[in-house]
């Protein structure tokens, strides 16, 4: 069968539960069917397509299973993580936060990523900078998703399993920078959010009453941390912007960044030398 014509014929399957239709399809026919993205665009005969796990896939997301845990893998700052039902799939936004201080960074500088998930944030940083990092995640499920990209990526990255909301023990060393991108969605809104992100693990979505619980851990905890001269940056929910300054009042605030929707997505503070 040509590729192109599979990849129309599951793209009109998954209409019903897809704006991205096409390009999920595309997705679908280049993972399963071995297809490069030159195969559809030209149009050629495909080898193999293995119609029993193709057709199982489609209906997984017809269930709404998100794509990333159908295909087990998602890309993110240009490097590929493996993702399952343990961990957040990775958002192009949360590229900022790897983004946003990486000029501060270099092969001396330790950084925490809390909240780590499958540490697309802490590989990709370290990768793109060759800062030491530590991962630190709690929950089993998503610390080997984290342990797995670790190896996978052959990172300079160190992985930890802490609960954040604990105070560090004597292991934990001063950190240069701290990144986070942590719980932040308020629990009353959690079953208004779209039913692919309703799939995605509720620890690592659930901020508390009000979003903030973790960022106040976050300052109560792992801020002392932070060396004089040092910053952190967390990504934030819409509208969160004035309510984080105000947990971090003790720090300066540096800056605010605003993702590509105009809406304000990354919040950095520094600790005064």
């Amino acid at each position: 069968m040509r590729a192109d014509l599979l990849a129309r014929a599951i793209a009109r399957q998954l209409e019903p539960v897809s704006d991205c239709a096409a390009f999920e399809a595309k997705c679908l026919v280049e993972h399963f069917c071995a297809a490069g993205i030159d195969d559809i665009y030209l149009q050629r005969e495909l080898a193999d397509v293995p119609s029993a796990r193709l057709q199982e896939a489609i209906q997984q997301r017809l269930q709404g299973i998100p794509l990333q845990y159908i295909l087990g893998e998602w890309d993110f700052c240009g490097n590929t993580f493996y993702v399952n039902e343990n961990v957040l799939i990775p958002r192009p936004e949360t590229e900022l936060l790897c983004e946003c201080l990486a000029d501060k960074m270099s092969p001396g500088t330790y950084v925490y990523d809390l909240c780590a998930g499958s540490g697309c944030i802490a590989i990709s940083v370290a990768k793109a900078t060759g800062a030491q990092v530590c991962a630190v995640e709690k929950y089993t499920g998503a610390f080997s998703v984290l342990q797995r990209n670790i190896q996978k990526h052959g990172a300079r990255v160190q992985a930890k399993q802490w609960d954040i909301t604990e105070a560090p023990d004597g292991s934990f060393a001063p950190a240069d920078i701290i990144l986070s991108n942590p719980p932040y969605i308020a629990k009353g809104e959690l079953a208004t959010l779209q039913r692919e992100v309703q799939r995605e693990p509720q620890t690592a979505l659930d901020g508390g009453a009000d979003g903030f619980d973790f960022y106040r851990a976050i300052c109560r905890n792992f801020m002392p941390l932070l060396k004089p001269g040092g910053y952190a940056a967390f990504e934030i929910g819409e509208g969160q912007a004035e309510g984080l300054r105000q947990i971090f009042s003790a720090y300066r605030h540096i800056q605010t960044i605003k993702d590509y929707n105009g809406i304000e997505r990354v919040v950095i503070f520094g600790k005064d030398s």
